[in-house]
This record gives C-alpha cells, sequence and structure tokens, in this order.
C-alpha cells in the first residue's frame, strides 16, 4: 500500500503532521420493507437527514439516531472528509488489509469498521472506529408483556392505577373497603397490599391523583395528602369538590357540583374555573384528565376533560378543554365545550369504562378492548390500529384501569381475570448515545 504521492521535483508542497475525520455522512442506501399488501419489497431511502458525531477523543463514529429498520449497511456509500487534506484509508472485516477510501465506491458497515486518516506526510495516522447504527425493531411496533394473574386484583370491584416514585399502584375497592397494591416499574409480577393509617373511605380509590410525588385523594369530602399511601394529613377539609381529576404542570383541577374546581395553592383553596357553555354538559362520571405542554407556546398547558353524563340518549362521550397560560399579562381562557356535531367524524366514543392519557404524541384512549387515537386534542377520536390487542386480552371491560409509567410502558390492570399487561412501542424504549463532546 502506498499512502505517499508522487510528486514532481520542481513543486512545492507543505506537509501536515495533524489530521483527522472532520466530518461522515451517508446517502441513499437500500431499505427492505413489507408493504401494505405484505409482500417484501426493496426501496431506497435517502439518509443523508441522519447526522453522525465523531468523538476526537475516543475516536469513534457513530449516528445517535439510528437508521430505519430494514436498512442494508452493507452496501454503504458514505462522505468522509479530513483535516488537512489526509488520507482516508479502510481497513478489510476480514483481515489487515487497507483499502483507499472513494466516495463513489461502497462500504460495508453492517458491523463496525476501522477507518484510518494519515497525514499527507505518510508519518502518522489516527485510527476510527465507525459504526452505522440501523434499528434492529420497527419503530412504532406496541410490544405488549403479561405477568402473573393477581387474585387479589381481580376481585376487586373498582381500580384506579397510578404511577409514583417508580411503582406502580393499584387502588381499589373490595366491598365496602378501600385496598392498594404495589409493584416495582420493572416487576409487574409480585404485589405488595399497603395498609393506610388514615381511614379512607372506599370510593376514596376514585379520586386517587399523584402530583410531585404526592398522592392526593378525596375522602368523605376532605382532601388527602401522602408520600407514601400509609401516611395521610389533610389538606383541606369540607371542600366543594365531587371528584378529584389531576394537575396541569401548575394547578390542581377536580369536578364540583355542576362546575370545574381549580386550585392554585395545591389543593388548600379552591374557586370555580369558567366554562364557555351550559354546566349541564358536564361529565359526571368515568371521567379523564389530561395534561400536556402546549408545543408552541411558552410556558402553557393544553387540558382535555373526557366523560359520560347521567343522560341515557347520550350518544357520545363529552368532552371540554382549556389552554392554560402561565406568562404574566396572558389571557385566561374558559373551558371549551367540543360539541359532537354531525359534521365530526370518529366521535368521543361512549363507552362504560374509557381511560384516557397523553402518550406517544396525542390523547390515546383505550375502552378495555381498542384504542383510541386523538391526534387533535380530543377532536376527533379514530380507532388506533398501531396498537393490537394481544388475543389473550381477558377480563371485564367495565372494571379495568390504565396507566403509562416513567419509561412510557402502559400498563392494564383487569378486574375478574386480574390480568397484568405491560407494553410500549419500540421507538420509546430506544437510547440516546452522547452527541456533544468536551
Amino acid at each position: 500500500m502506498l499512502l505517499s504521492s508522487c510528486l514532481s521535483d520542481n513543486t512545492d508542497t507543505v506537509s501536515y503532521y495533524d489530521t483527522a475525520v472532520t466530518a461522515f455522512s451517508v446517502g441513499t442506501l437500500k431499505q427492505n420493507v413489507v408493504t401494505a399488501a405484505g409482500n417484501d419489497s426493496v426501496i431506497k431511502t435517502d439518509c443523508s437527514k441522519y447526522k453522525f458525531y465523531i468523538d476526537q477523543t475516543t475516536h469513534e463514529i457513530y449516528n445517535p439516531d439510528s437508521l430505519p429498520y430494514g436498512i442494508d449497511a452493507s452496501k454503504t456509500l458514505a462522505t468522509i472528509t479530513s483535516k488537512n487534506s489526509g488520507t482516508i484509508v479502510v481497513k478489510s472485516l476480514k483481515s489487515d488489509t487497507l483499502t483507499y477510501y472513494s466516495s463513489s465506491d461502497s462500504l460495508d458497515f453492517s458491523s463496525p469498521r476501522e477507518l484510518r486518516v494519515y497525514n499527507n506526510a505518510g508519518t502518522g495516522y489516527v485510527a476510527y472506529n465507525v459504526k452505522v447504527n440501523v434499528h434492529k425493531e420497527k419503530a412504532d411496533t406496541f410490544i405488549w408483556n403479561r405477568y402473573n394473574d393477581n387474585r387479589q386484583l381481580a376481585v376487586l370491584s373498582g381500580m384506579k392505577a397510578v404511577c409514583n416514585n417508580n411503582n406502580i399502584y393499584v387502588f381499589g375497592k373490595d366491598n365496602s373497603s378501600l385496598k392498594i397494591y404495589s409493584t416495582a416499574m420493572n416487576d409487574g409480577n409480585h404485589w405488595s397490599e399497603i395498609t393506610p393509617l388514615t381511614a379512607l373511605d372506599a370510593n376514596a380509590y376514585d379520586n386517587v391523583i399523584v402530583d410531585n410525588g404526592y398522592f392526593y385523594t378525596l375522602s368523605n369530602g376532605s382532601l388527602l395528602k401522602s408520600s407514601d399511601a400509609v401516611t395521610w394529613t389533610t389538606v383541606a377539609s369540607g371542600t366543594p369538590l365531587v371528584h378529584l381529576l389531576g394537575c396541569s404542570s401548575k394547578y390542581m383541577y377536580a369536578m364540583g357540583n355542576n362546575n370545574i374546581e381549580v386550585s392554585k395553592d395545591n389543593g388548600a383553596t379552591w374557586n370555580a374555573d369558567e366554562i364557555d357553555d351550559d354546566a349541564s354538559k358536564l361529565p359526571n362520571f368515568n371521567i379523564s384528565f389530561v395534561s400536556r405542554m402546549d408545543s408552541d407556546i411558552d410556558n402553557a398547558d393544553r387540558l382535555l376533560i373526557i366523560g359520560n353524563r347521567f343522560v341515557n340518549t347520550d350518544t357520545t362521550a363529552v368532552v371540554w378543554g382549556k389552554l392554560m397560560e402561565y406568562s404574566e399579562g396572558a389571557e385566561t381562557d374558559s373551558w371549551m365545550y367540543y360539541d359532537q356535531v354531525e359534521e365530526v367524524v370518529n366521535k368521543a366514543p361512549l363507552h362504560a369504562k374509557l381511560i384516557a392519557l397523553y402518550y406517544n404524541s396525542a390523547v390515546e384512549a383505550f375502552d378495555g378492548s381498542s384504542f383510541y387515537k386523538s391526534p387533535d386534542g380530543g377532536v376527533t377520536w379514530p380507532v388506533d390500529d398501531t396498537i393490537i390487542i394481544p388475543k389473550d386480552f381477558s377480563g371485564d371491560t367495565k372494571n379495568f384501569t390504565m396507566v403509562k409509567d416513567n419509561d412510557s410502558f402502559l400498563w392494564i390492570i383487569y378486574g375478574s381475570s386480574g390480568q397484568v399487561w405491560k407494553g410500549r412501542y419500540n421507538k420509546l424504549g430506544w437510547t440516546i448515545p452522547q452527541t456533544s463532546f468536551r
């Protein structure tokens, strides 16, 4: 292998003893895909937008955002540049043979391989380990895992799950008694019963929410707070609250008597919040509260309430939404009623039990047997066919609970069968390697 250039005696050159790889990128690559008809196919995918990072300390080159599933990295056209016009060579995957790099020749990056850049004097080089990351699983595939059926959970006549301090808690009702069970987020098979030192009424389970590491619930007209579900202290007595909803990033919300109540001091005091329509359109039961940070407005939350009314003629759930801005001088918006007019396609689903939460950049709802995804913040609710329900799913579709944990898993727990399921989209479990170096 020759690394020095043949220059005429009359040519003046300057030799640099330092060099490095300064940029690395890939172009259009072949990708193996499955068509909508279920047939295997090969397409060309532009991968130039995937950024590669160069760690000049460890001499590693890699893409933190992996190329799409199915990309064939064995025939990669790469664009590589070097400092001071250093000579780039690539080491064979099978031997110590070195080959001059050419941007027009494809390279096999199906496994990590060594790349070298020599200074233009040919007296030294820097070796890099290049790894072209390709996803080994489909990003939007939802994978379920089933855990041991639990008899204690099976006998609960009502239940609500929350996530707090890396544990999953199920608050439930067994006859006329409140029951509390917990498991670690990384477990699911072993559940421990928790006995509160304060007597809570049996319906306190339906009011449990979590905010900043604390549990809150309503019991006998009082708002209580706990850090461990064992010891509870009274936050406010004789409240006007009927059902505790949840929290935005700064405020706490609840249903009152024909109104929505808000607390701006962690539950100590409550005031009626403004609504833009008749209070008779507010939900009475089976209520979910969803809060998410607004992506377009700084220091603001998008709030959503969906639930049922005590009206037998309803054919859809009722939905209310609110933009809550916290910046000084911002206007205060009222709660807006989302009228389910005839023109609305995929109206809010009406079921005996429906749980909604914010998941994977949309509002996701589950009725015990089907998922619905609202991409527009609660206006429309098409069936979400990206979450496939396993055939083994079995339980009371009027008595179940769902919660999202800190690792973006959805937990579903059924009454009657006591089944415990946990799942998530593959992409929500992917980690991002380091991308900045000092």
